[in-house]
């Protein structure tokens, strides 16, 4: 796949412009990519320039990428910035056109391609959470994030695994937080007695949960689910992926899972801090790649 970095390096030649990708012709210094506008379409050049100091290099080479007839041109205005999306678009595009390139024009007006799109070099991310609240914290923070444009430059996509602890609701179930909404007792609300000795306590939680209600109540029995997103079964990641911990320790460690690496924010993480900690795992999966 041949997707530019920048807009800036694809130079244009109009139809009254002779061709600058020929040999001892000049181009602009940035130009890696060179669109030749036909009246039957457009083809598309990789050119290769001289070394040297100013605005234009002289032409060593060019190698036609696309021709007219392999070259599409996508009709709607987009942010051309979002990288995912133009290759799921150009993705889509040539499955549909049997063509194997396709021309996006952005909102500021400026041109680039996405030549054999490979959805395969889209990193895809797995947004690990819990509800309630529903929409759970994370995910939706991570939606929110997206729909912006702020991860356009990551080539990056999300998924979500979201565990719905609701499930676990009872009149001797113990939750952490009264907050959640849920059917049961709260560690922060509820008190629990020597009566409580003769049923069957469950708490679901991690271990700072389980920390504090073995501090308020030594000689009570309880059974314990395992919440916590680092250890639970029920959270483990089959992808990339982030997710949150109540530890303010943990804030920011890239950690590995069954096999996958992943970032943890802070269990009340907002955008900015979800957004730098996501651009943060981004960087590490890209450098461990090369």
């Amino acid at each position: 796949m041949i997707f530019p970095e920048e807009y800036k390096n694809i130079g244009f030649c109009h139809p009254d412009m002779p061709l600058a990708s020929e040999k001892n012709k000049s181009v602009y210094f940035l130009s890696k990519y060179l669109l030749e506008e036909k009246e039957s379409g457009f083809c598309l050049y990789s050119v290769t320039h001289e070394n040297g100091i100013g605005f234009f290099r002289n032409v060593k080479g060019n190698e036609l990428l696309a021709s007219e007839d392999e070259i599409a041109v996508c009709d709607e205005i987009l942010n051309i910035k979002n990288r995912t999306l133009l290759i799921e678009k150009a993705a889509d595009i040539c499955q549909k056109t049997g063509k194997n390139t396709v021309l996006f024009t952005g909102i500021d007006r400026h041109i680039t391609f996405v030549h054999k799109p490979d959805l395969s070099e889209i990193l895809e991310i797995q947004v690990i959470d819990v509800k309630p609240p529903n929409p759970p914290w994370l995910s939706d923070c991570v939606r929110r994030l997206d729909a912006s444009g702020i991860f356009g430059d990551l080539q990056i996509k999300f998924t979500e695994k979201i565990i719905d602890i609701s499930t676990f609701e009872g009149e001797n179930t113990v939750f952490p937080c009264r907050s959640s909404g849920l059917k049961g007792k709260f560690l922060d609300s509820d008190n629990m007695n020597e009566n409580e000795s003769k049923t069957d306590l469950r708490l679901v939680g991690c271990d700072t949960s389980r920390t504090v209600f073995e501090t308020l109540y030594p000689s009570l029995d309880y059974d314990f689910i395992e919440l916590c997103p680092t250890r639970s079964s029920l959270t483990k990641p089959d992808k990339p992926f982030i997710m949150r911990c109540c530890k303010s320790e943990n804030a920011g460690k890239i950690i590995e899972i069954n096999g996958y690496k992943g970032i943890i924010v802070h269990w009340g993480a907002g955008e900015y801090q979800i957004s730098e900690n996501i651009r943060k795992f981004v960087a590490d999966l890209q450098k461990n790649k090369k």
